[in-house]
């Protein structure tokens, strides 16, 4: 806990590589903090020597935890609920709090804003355990599939980076739902889809909210490849784009640092989802923004003033560094930086093995094309790989 002299001491859940960008933003600014770590988890341990080995799904481990630090946050939300119930009771502040972790259920998510009049895609909150399950999945999918007959089924919690999403035929439900066993599911139209975007969007307790230039995330097979830095659309797009964001953040009372997922289809924005934390898209403040997500959030937490979110550059742009089968981006930063020597390096300290974020490399300039062609040869080269691009 805070003593005289020292700065506040934060509590993060998680030893992921959030936990590790938010130990590098802490220090400048005198913040101690302190990781409650699994023994599996890699990234924030092997950087910051203040931490405890516990499970997040381990409630008493939490209690004993949030003991220990003046505030309790976390790098993801698959937190125990109940013990962050237990925490809320004392002098120990939990930001952000249970109400903005429970947003994570992304059922909760489409009703709560369905019914606040914010746009979302048309769906359906399916449960597979009910009698009418098949029935009610074949109504929705005779409705709303596409031309090639395909819907989106989500899984409400637990999924990421693709796991937990399936696109399927009316045909194929039948057998899917025999099989399925977990969370409800949300069934959506699979959307014609422009571009995707995500909002950055800060709060404290006290009410003040700052959001940075909106960004545009490239997703390849369910994953974020590239993030701009801005996103190419339309002022006008970017505004109603920010004011979502800032309905969201006032609707759900947030405290620290939220990330609003878009879809622009048709032209027309519509809410896809919410990650209650720091986000993958917002690495790339780091080094574009005045105040990095990381930073930001810490202060959110904290309930200090906020720090401005303009561009310090014109364009930027982030590609993340994903494991293959064979090699290890921590034998190339030399090849990389050789190729690209004005590229930011971010290596999480994680083994590689394929589908895993790993790393991620951002690049600062004059133009958005100049900034991903650099960062993609920087990526390629730490993946010992021929650069490539996204369309």
């Amino acid at each position: 806990m805070t003593q005289a002299g020292a700065g506040p001491v934060v509590g993060i859940v998680g030893g992921g590589q959030l936990a590790r960008m938010l130990a590098e933003a802490a220090t400048p600014l005198g913040i101690h903090l302190r990781v409650l770590a699994a023994p599996h988890d890699e990234g924030a341990v092997e950087v910051i020597p203040d931490f405890t080995f516990g499970s997040p799904d381990d409630a008493s481990a939490i209690i004993e935890f949030a003991k220990t630090v003046d505030v309790l946050s976390f790098d993801h939300e698959n937190v125990d609920h109940d013990a962050l119930s237990q925490v809320e009771l004392t002098d120990t502040a939990v930001r952000p709090g249970l109400g903005l972790l429970k947003i994570a259920d992304k059922a909760h998510q489409r009703s709560m804003f369905s019914q606040a009049g914010l746009p979302v895609p048309e769906f359906l909150v399916l449960d597979p355990d009910q009698d009418d399950a098949l029935d009610q999945a074949l109504r929705f999918s005779a409705k709303h599939a596409d031309d090639e007959g395909l819907i989106v089924l989500k899984a409400s919690r637990g999924g990421y980076d693709g796991r937990g999403v399936w696109m399927l035929r009316s045909e194929d439900l039948e057998a899917f739902l025999a099989e399925y066993s977990g969370a409800p599911l949300v069934l959506e139209p699979k959307l014609p889809l422009d571009l995707e975007l995500a909002v950055l969007v800060a709060r404290n307790p006290s009410g003040e909210v700052a959001v940075w230039p909106v960004l545009e995330t490239v997703q390849v097979d369910g994953m974020c490849a590239e993030v701009f830095l801005p996103a190419r659309i339309s002022e006008d797009l970017a505004a109603q784009a920010e004011q979502i964001g800032r309905q969201i953040a006032e609707l759900l009372e947030a405290v620290g640092v939220f990330a609003v997922e878009l879809f622009v289809s048709s032209g027309e924005l519509l809410i896809n989802e919410i990650a209650p934390r720091v986000h993958n898209s917002g690495h790339v403040t780091i080094e574009a923004s005045a105040t990095s997500q990381f930073s930001q959030h810490l202060r959110a937490i904290l309930d200090w003033p906020l720090g401005p979110t303009h561009s310090l550059q014109p364009a930027a742009v982030m590609v993340n560094v994903v494991g293959a089968e064979t090699g290890d981006p921590r034998d190339h930063q030399a090849a990389a930086l050789r190729a690209v020597p004005e590229a930011h390096l971010h290596l999480y300290g994680k083994a590689s093995r394929p589908a895993r974020k790993i790393g991620h490399v951002t690049v600062t300039g004059e133009s958005l094309e100049q900034c991903r062609t650099s960062a993609a040869l920087a990526a390629a080269a730490l993946s010992s790989q021929e650069g490539s691009l996204h369309d």
